[in-house]
């Protein structure tokens, strides 16, 4: 694995979901490191969609995509995520310093000059660039361009639209607030406890068959604990309620009789 901030080495990644209610894992998907966290992803929703008929999900910054925006439109599925900033040189504007206008078809800079479109990419990213001449007099030029560049190139993907949905729903709406503050306080507790108390920390064996054994079998003694939790709470109050559904029925039988008939009011 090689990645910014990430130590280097053979590592395995676990893909893993939780039910947003309970906290209890719903699926285990490892892959090697090598893959990109966004890789597996629309597999995954898709799967559990048709095994429990998800409508939202909610996750990281790492799954912040235009290719997985699309994807969750395409399955009818709204997603809580957090936005992703990208890389930049320090100390340098970045791409949500401008803002794009559909009904202009431009990208607008902080000082109001407009960007044009010029081509789209293979990779499906539309080019917006700003005139050299405005550039070279402007006030901001220092932060806004790089290092021997003259002018400045906005990127938007032709899905963009599809992130701008999720951002919306992210942070405009109670329930998408809901979602995103529930997901650490799941998905990251469930990764935590199994690390930390069923030996999730290291590989115990090599290849994916292996690690595929391992990741069932800490997830599954993970759910058990959180099931006899569960089970528990319900006969205690399960029993507690019996009981005072039982007192209530006899307090009313004897304590709202009816002096003149003797039945019960």
């Amino acid at each position: 694995m090689f990645r910014d901030r990430k130590p280097k080495g053979f590592f395995y990644l676990n893909h893993m979901t939780v039910d947003g209610e309970n906290n209890i894992i719903t699926g285990v998907h490892p892959t090697s490191a090598a893959i990109n966290d966004a890789v597996p992803f629309l597999g995954i929703v898709k799967e559990q969609k048709e095994k429990f008929g998800y409508k939202y999900v909610g996750a990281d910054a790492g799954y912040y995509t235009a290719p997985i925006a699309k994807g969750l439109d395409k399955l009818g599925i709204k997603g809580a995520i957090a936005k992703r900033r990208g890389p930049k040189p320090k100390g340098k504007m970045s791409k949500l310093n401008f803002t794009y206008v559909e009904d202009w078809d431009v990208a607008m800079c902080p000082e109001g000059h407009s960007l044009e479109y010029k081509t789209t990419t293979r990779q499906g990213y539309r080019e917006y660039h700003s005139k050299k001449e405005i550039c070279c007099n402007c006030p901001k030029k220092e932060k806004c361009l790089y290092e021997k560049a003259e002018k400045r190139v906005i990127r938007f993907h032709v899905w963009d639209e599809q992130l701008r949905d999720i951002d919306r729903f992210t942070k405009n709406t109670e329930l998408g607030k809901r979602i995103y503050k529930r997901r650490k306080e799941t998905i990251e507790r469930a990764f935590a406890d199994l690390k930390e108390l069923h030996g999730f920390r290291y590989a115990r064996f090599r290849g994916l068959d292996g690690i595929k054994e391992q990741s069932y079998m800490s997830a599954a003694a993970y759910n058990m604990k959180k099931l006899a939790r569960f089970l528990h709470v319900f006969l205690f109050f399960g029993q507690f309620i019996q009981n005072k559904w039982y007192f209530l029925i006899s307090s009313k039988n004897f304590l709202f009789l009816s002096k003149e008939k003797g039945k019960p009011v």
